[in-house]
């Protein structure tokens, strides 16, 4: 459990670090236009999603496989 708890503080602290390297881009959207938009959490949430729906789409391929063949 304790390992756990240190790839979630790990991989939270990566994806916040990265997620602030777009803070330059939202500054100039908020004095251009005034709304506060963070670009890089929008970015980064596009990011994961398309990594979760990449291992969903690994794990569907095996199951189907594996139902479709029996082999492993």
């Amino acid at each position: 459990m304790e390992k756990l708890k240190e790839i979630y503080e790990f991989l939270t602290e990566k994806f916040f670090k990265l997620a602030g390297k777009f803070d330059g881009i939202s500054e100039k959207i908020f004095e251009k236009t005034g709304a506060k938009i963070n670009v890089g959490i929008i970015v980064m949430s596009i990011i994961f999603i398309l990594f979760v729906l990449f291992f969903v789409k690994l794990i569907l391929q095996f199951v189907l496989h594996f139902l479709a063949t029996g082999d492993m």
